[in-house]
């Protein structure tokens, strides 16, 4: 399906209606933006951490804690290092 969109001066673009419904997107969803040579690929978070599930082995302190808490964690653990 192509449907051709246009750039705000903000240099944002709104996904088309028929997409966003076809890919059943919602309002706050997360997407990823890849460049792969002169396209850009939007692609849904989840999608990606579904596909990285297992590649990368988390640290013991983190094993079977849900994802929030990890990120929580990392966050907090990311910006304590760098005062």
């Amino acid at each position: 399906m192509l449907q051709t969109v246009s750039i705000s001066s903000k240099r944002q673009i709104t996904i088309p209606v028929r997409i966003f419904n076809l890919l059943n997107l919602s309002r706050g969803d997360r997407l990823i933006v890849e460049v792969e040579q002169d396209k850009m690929v939007l692609r849904k978070s989840k999608q990606l951490l579904n596909e990285l599930a297992g590649s990368v082995k988390a640290p013991v302190r983190y094993k079977n804690k849900p994802i929030d808490f990890i990120v929580k964690e990392a966050k907090k653990d990311y910006f304590t290092s760098r005062k």
